[in-house]
C-alpha cells in the first residue's frame, strides 16, 4: 500500500473528522479518504495497525472511538464509548492490544478500556490524581494530558500538567496498569508538563513543558526518570504569551522539534545522544497555534497543524535539521493531530 497519513480535525460541523492522505512521488500528498467524527482530536493505532482509535463525542459526552482499517487504509467505524471524564485529549493502546487508555484533561483522570477484537468492550478502571500547581488558571487541579508506554513495555507514562508530575505506572498485559504503585517525577513548579518522546535507545526521553516553555531531557531506567538538562523553547527576548504543544524526533534521533503556540514557531535542537540539547533553528509555523507537528511517511516532508488558522502548513526536511516551507497547505477545520 502507498504510504498514507491521517489528520484529526476537531469540529462538530460536517467537516470535522479524520482526513486520510496518500504520499506521492514528486507530488504533493493527495486526499484519498474522509471519516466524519465530531470533536476528534487525537489518534492511535493498535499494535498490529489493524485498528485506529480516536477521541470523540458520544451522546454529548467526551468519548473514544474505534475504527477498523481496510487494506487501502479506509476507516470503518466499529464503536465508541464515553471516556469517563471531560476533555479527552490523548489515546494509546498497550503493547498487547488488549487495553486502550484515554487521558481526560479537564477532570484529570486516566481511563482504561478492555479491547476485544479491536472493539472497545468496557471500561475496566479509572485512575485519578490529586493536587494542584502554582498557576492559578491552568493548575487549579490535576490535568492529565498524555499517556504512553515506555519502550520496554513495562510501564505506562502518564503526564499531569496540573500538578507538574510525570507518573510511571507498572503495566501487565493481562490485568492492565497497577494504579497503586507509580514512580513519580516532579518537575519545577509551574512547568506544566505536556508530552514526552523517547529516542530509539529507549534510555533517553524528552519532556515538553507547556507552561514553562521548555524541554527537559531525561534518563530512563526501569520506570524511573532522572533529569539531565532543561532548555527554553523561545528566542532570548520574547516576552509575549505563549505555550508549548507538540514534540517530535527526527528518524535518526539527531534533531528534536518542539512547537510553540503564541510565538507560533518550531524550535529545533541538535542532540548529542546523551541528553544534551543545543538550539539549532527557530522556524515560523506558517499559521496560528501549531497544536501538532510531525514528519510524514518517508521523512522528507514535515507538517505543522495550525489549530486557529484552520490549516496545515508543510515543509521540506533536508535530513540535517533544516525545515524549509514548500508552499503546500491543507485547509481543515481546527487540525489537531498528524498521525501515521
Amino acid at each position: 500500500m502507498t504510504p498514507q497519513f491521517y489528520i484529526a480535525a476537531m469540529s462538530d460541523t460536517p467537516e470535522g473528522g479524520i482526513y486520510r492522505y496518500e504520499m506521492r512521488e514528486n507530488a504533493a500528498p493527495k486526499q484519498v479518504g474522509f471519516t466524519p467524527m465530531a470533536n476528534v482530536n487525537y489518534l492511535a493505532f493498535s499494535p498490529d495497525r489493524k485498528f485506529l482509535y480516536s477521541t470523540c463525542t458520544v451522546d454529548g459526552q467526551d468519548g473514544v472511538a474505534a475504527f477498523a482499517i481496510g487494506e487501502d487504509g479506509e476507516l470503518t467505524f466499529i464503536g465508541s464509548m464515553a471516556s469517563g471524564g471531560k476533555s479527552a485529549c490523548y489515546v494509546v493502546t498497550d503493547p498487547s492490544g488488549q487495553f486502550l487508555y484515554c487521558a481526560n484533561y479537564r477532570t484529570g483522570n486516566l481511563t482504561e478500556f478492555r479491547l476485544e477484537e479491536g472493539k472497545i468492550a468496557m471500561a475496566t478502571q479509572t485512575v485519578y490524581h490529586k493536587g494542584k500547581g502554582p498557576h492559578e488558571v491552568r493548575q487549579e487541579g490535576p490535568h492529565t494530558h498524555f499517556s504512553d508506554l515506555t519502550p520496554d513495555g513495562k510501564f505506562m507514562v502518564v503526564i499531569d500538567l496540573g500538578i507538574d508530575s510525570v507518573f510511571t505506572y507498572p503495566i501487565d498485559p493481562e490485568t492492565g496498569i497497577d494504579a497503586k504503585n507509580p514512580n513519580v517525577l516532579k518537575v519545577s513548579p509551574g512547568d506544566g508538563p505536556r508530552h514526552l518522546i523517547f529516542d530509539d535507545t529507549g534510555k533517553i526521553a524528552y519532556l515538553a513543558n507547556e507552561l514553562g516553555n521548555s524541554v527537559i531531557s531525561l534518563a530512563y531506567n526501569d520506570g524511573v526518570f532522572t533529569v539531565i538538562e532543561k532548555v527554553s523553547t523561545l528566542p532570548r527576548y520574547w516576552e509575549g504569551a505563549t505555550k508549548v504543544a507538540a514534540i517530535r524526533l527526527s528518524e535518526d534521533d539527531r534533531f528534536l522539534f518542539v512547537s510553540n503556540r503564541g510565538f507560533d514557531s518550531i524550535a529545533v535542537y541538535e542532540l548529542d545522544g546523551k541528553g544534551g540539547m543545543k538550539l539549532f533553528d527557530m522556524v515560523l509555523s506558517g499559521g496560528s497555534s501549531p497544536r501538532d507537528i510531525n514528519f510524514l511517511p518517508g521523512g522528507k516532508w514535515f507538517g505543522a497543524a495550525n489549530e486557529f488558522s484552520d490549516k496545515v502548513v508543510f515543509f521540506d526536511y533536508d535530513g540535517k535539521g533544516k525545515l524549509t516551507p514548500n508552499g503546500f497547505e491543507l485547509k481543515l477545520p481546527r487540525p489537531l493531530n498528524i498521525h501515521w
